[in-house]
């Protein structure tokens, strides 16, 4: 599935008269680490916390006034049930958001989406350190990336412009689900959504098994949108007419890029050929052939797309395709 935005990491401002005891203290009970406000950003995910301590009574914390950054694998209601039941807070005086974070795809003509999600919620446009420099509790800051929202993303993964918006992260977000496919839309100037079918058929009829191992890559990979499924009849030789699981893809990928995947998805680990995916383009078959290099032949070519596809997974998707491989090979066992 193609992620249109998500979360960032929850970042927190806590006010300390004693900075370093208290540091010790979330070192000492979380799975935490002290590091620098950019390393902390490079490793944090969606459900992690960025704690940012500073003396107490500052409203708006500037980055010149935080004394250390706590990066803490947990996600912020963790963190704070944490906190209050090992009653880790002596040293606290005061504690608020740091403003929310938002990370959103893009395509095509960056400035423009840029632009118009600008215009859109009245924004203003900031350098990435200038927006956590100038942002409030009840404020959101949007970044940008063209690249898959579900991979892991450092600084370096986003554009250069962020924008800062008067609206708190809840507000935005649900406004977002509506609203971010019309701004990745309004940046495709000169590219094509593409609508394809994939079919899939195996003679032992564990489509079920061959969906969910399907499932995994596309949503990992993010690569578009599943608009439909359903059972239909393909006919792969005159008169001979077998049911095939069909599944309707939106991808912004060509269809011989589709093919590459589908290709190596055909094969496991141990070259075994275990399914048929068949990729339809405006009612024409897409062939192997179509994506041949040199002169590999189809098995060679389908392990190569595989290992592909595997290096780019990460390492839980990984391991879901992999179970799943197993399961549909020990049904033929």
């Amino acid at each position: 599935m193609l992620s249109l935005f998500r979360l960032g990491p929850k970042m927190i401002v806590i006010g300390s008269e004693k900075p370093e005891e208290f540091t010790n203290l979330l070192l000492s009970n979380f799975e935490a680490v002290k590091t620098s406000i950019v390393d902390a950003l490079n490793t944090s995910y969606e459900n992690s916390t960025i704690v940012f301590i500073t003396k107490p009574g500052i409203k708006i914390a500037h980055i010149k006034d935080i004394i250390a950054t706590i990066y803490i694998n947990l996600s912020a209601d963790e963190f704070y049930t944490t906190l209050i039941n090992k009653r880790l807070y002596d040293h606290i005086n005061d504690i608020r958001s740091a403003p929310g974070m938002l990370i959103m795809r893009t395509q095509g003509d960056k400035d423009k989406i840029i632009s118009s999600v600008a215009y859109e919620y009245k924004a203003n446009m900031y350098s990435i350190f200038e927006s956590l420099d100038n942002g409030s509790s009840n404020q959101t800051i949007i970044f940008f990336t063209d690249r898959p929202l579900n991979s892991r993303l450092t600084l370096n993964s986003f554009e250069t412009t962020a924008l800062l918006i008067d609206e708190n992260i809840n507000t935005v977000s649900t406004k977002m689900r509506t609203q971010a496919l019309r701004f990745l839309n309004e940046g495709l100037v000169d590219r094509n959504w593409y609508e394809v079918k994939i079919r899939i058929y195996d003679r032992y009829s564990e489509y079920d098994l061959h969906y969910k191992r399907l499932s995994v890559a596309l949503d990992n990979l993010d690569i578009g949108l599943i608009l439909g499924e359903s059972w239909t009849k393909d006919t792969p030789r005159f008169l001979l007419s077998v049911l095939v699981y069909q599944v309707k893809l939106f991808t912004l990928l060509p269809p011989t890029e589709i093919k590459k995947i589908l290709l190596g998805l055909e094969y496991a680990d141990d070259g075994t050929r275990i399914v048929d995916l068949d990729l339809i383009y405006k009612n024409k078959k897409i062939d192997w052939t179509d994506v041949k290099i040199n002169n590999m032949e189809r098995k060679e070519l389908g392990m190569m797309f595989r290992q592909e596809i595997l290096n780019s997974l990460n390492n839980e998707s990984k391991k879901k395709l992999l179970d799943l491989e197993n399961v549909i090979l020990n049904t033929r066992s």
